[in-house]
């Protein structure tokens, strides 16, 4: 079904229907919970504050004028949790380098389906919890709901489950706090046609919203369309503005600044209409007002053989250092076949750096795989200009699942672009890893349905990842540990944690661990990769104090 939607700034908006009554209702009970604990946090805030005047009058004496009296920390409980899941792929149709892009069907095959996991604390219910339109309106599913005669047995934790639902528009996970700490929650959108301009396989985490976000591997060559999907979730308007950094430098043109995102909306930019033939671009996306998600639909078409699709999500933060983890590399002599071909260059695998300063950066890349550091040819050294994207190609990099680590002299975005595919005029898929951040306590990797591997590093010193398998059923299975030397990588199938898998709860120990999920489809070429989603977020601690 195409769809045709004007928006401001060349965006392309689209809005979801009213509620019906009944879940209008159930979106009231679930305001009043949230204003509830606003209203808590509002009061543990004027207590603090009124025990600092108290403690304030007891402790001042004469002409202590101007003293400041410290008072212990206000806690302040943990918000809902909100993570906004992508809708499907779908073709360009009209002019692709346009800014206001019609959509059309796909393929027969292609299916987009939504999988969600909401885990409890120990001794705790489920945190009521569902899956929801963009406005927050109406529900598709619930996960959890809220049961006042719940009595799980001390110390036992479960989880909710949403397993392959399908959806057709974007989406949000909606989940209260457990207690003190924001639910540990995720899900996973994973996309897959066998045939079709857009075969292939494409998964993303469903992302929170925030303010500043950097997207890199984006390309819009020719057969090559990128389109930045920006979502707002929130109830107040958002406006955002993008820097474009290309090959050749910052790309400076019009539509890219003042963007206006409304509440509950989605608007689709085509990136070719900002930045035309780059073969690798960088995209910082700030948004002011209301919080934003963003990533980029990508997908490759040379004449009438697919070329791949991904879903490129956001980066870690520009710094001196980046780890991007889950980089799977075919065999390159089937690589070197396939890039051999006319327009298909991009199947050569490649780091891809962004430098968003003015300062030149000397970059340094280190290939990580089980046996330690793979040899790089030319010892991984470059430099890439200010304001600009270079690229180090791996063409040579023996086949495996690897981890690559950037190091710069100033900071720097980063990610890494690779391919699967070994035939000649037969379809090819893309794999875009993102940088991600040091990895720490409950982080909830969904596994989409489709193949897994769990790929963990540990650059700088020896590590311990705790992985424990959720069913299906919602029941925690046994822990598992796993041990990851220093320099090295280590790759786990999911299906070796445990059977009949939902999700996957990790943990890690010790010096610092990234780690990535990677997605392959059980026939064709399908591959994409997931980084693991941030773990538990607590409440805020307030610190109050008097002054006078």
């Amino acid at each position: 079904m195409s769809r045709k939607d004007s928006g401001s700034n060349g965006a392309k908006a689209s809005k979801v229907q009213p509620a019906p009554s009944g879940r209008a209702e159930s979106r009231s009970r679930r305001q009043k919970r949230r204003q509830r604990a606003a209203t808590a946090a509002a009061g543990v805030l004027v207590l603090a504050a009124a025990a600092a005047v108290v403690a304030g009058s007891q402790v001042v004496e004469a002409g202590t004028a101007g003293r400041t009296v410290d008072v212990a920390a206000a806690e302040v409980p943990a918000g809902p949790l909100t993570a906004v899941c992508p809708e499907p792929l779908r073709l360009l149709s009209g002019d692709v380098a346009g800014t206001d892009p019609q959509f059309s069907p796909v393929s027969a095959s292609a299916r987009t389906s939504l999988s969600a996991a909401v885990l409890s604390g120990p001794g705790n219910p489920v945190p009521v919890s569902s899956l929801l339109r963009a406005d927050g309106a109406t529900e598709l599913k619930t996960i959890a709901e809220d049961d006042p005669d719940a009595a799980p047995l001390a110390g036992v934790r479960s989880a909710g489950i949403v397993s392959h639902l399908d959806v057709s528009d974007v989406s949000v996970l909606s989940a209260e706090p457990a207690g003190t700490l924001q639910a540990t929650a995720n899900a996973v959108v994973t996309f897959a046609a066998a045939d079709g301009d857009l075969s292939g396989v494409a998964a993303a985490n469903c992302q929170a919203p925030g303010n500043d976000m950097w997207i890199a591997g984006v390309r819009t060559t020719v057969g090559a369309t990128a389109v930045l999907r920006l979502t707002n979730p929130s109830e107040s308007a958002a406006t955002v503005d993008l820097e474009v950094f290309g090959s050749k430098g910052r790309v400076e043109g019009t539509g890219t600044r003042g963007i206006l995102v409304p509440p509950g909306e989605t608007k689709s930019i085509v990136m070719a209409g900002l930045a035309a033939n780059e073969p690798s671009a960088a995209v910082h996306v700030r948004s002011s007002g209301g919080p934003v998600t963003a990533l980029v639909q990508q997908s490759i078409l040379r004449g009438l053989t697919p070329g791949g699709v991904e879903l490129l999500q956001p980066a870690a933060a520009a710094s001196p250092q980046q780890v991007i983890s889950g980089v799977r590399i075919q065999d390159p002599a089937a690589t070197k076949k396939v890039a051999a071909q006319r327009g298909f260059e991009f199947a050569t695998p490649a780091v891809h750096v962004a430098v968003p300063g003015s300062t030149n950066a000397v970059v340094s890349v280190k290939v990580l795989g089980p046996e330690g550091e793979a040899a790089i040819p030319g010892g991984g050294v470059f430099t890439v200009p200010a304001g600009s994207v270079g690229q180090l190609p791996l063409p040579d990099l023996a086949e495996g699942t690897y981890t690559v680590e950037v190091t710069a002299d100033v900071s720097v975005v980063s990610g890494v672009v690779s391919s699967r595919g070994s035939e000649v005029d037969a379809p090819v898929d893309i794999a875009v890893a993102p940088s991600g951040e040091r990895l720490g306590s409950e982080h909830l990797a969904v596994l989409p349905n489709a193949n897994s591997v769990l790929s963990f590093a540990a650059p700088s010193g020896d590590a311990e990842v705790r992985l424990t398998g959720i069913g299906k059923d919602g029941a925690l299975q046994e822990e598992q540990v796993v041990s990851v030397a220093a320099g090295t990588t280590v790759n786990v199938p999911a299906a070796g944690v445990g059977s009949g898998l939902a999700a996957v709860l990790i943990s890690t120990t010790g010096d610092a661990v990234y780690g990535a999920q990677v997605v392959t489809a059980a026939a064709g070429p399908g591959v994409s990769v997931l980084p693991l989603p941030k773990g538990n977020v607590g409440g805020l601690s307030v610190p109050v104090a008097l002054g006078y």
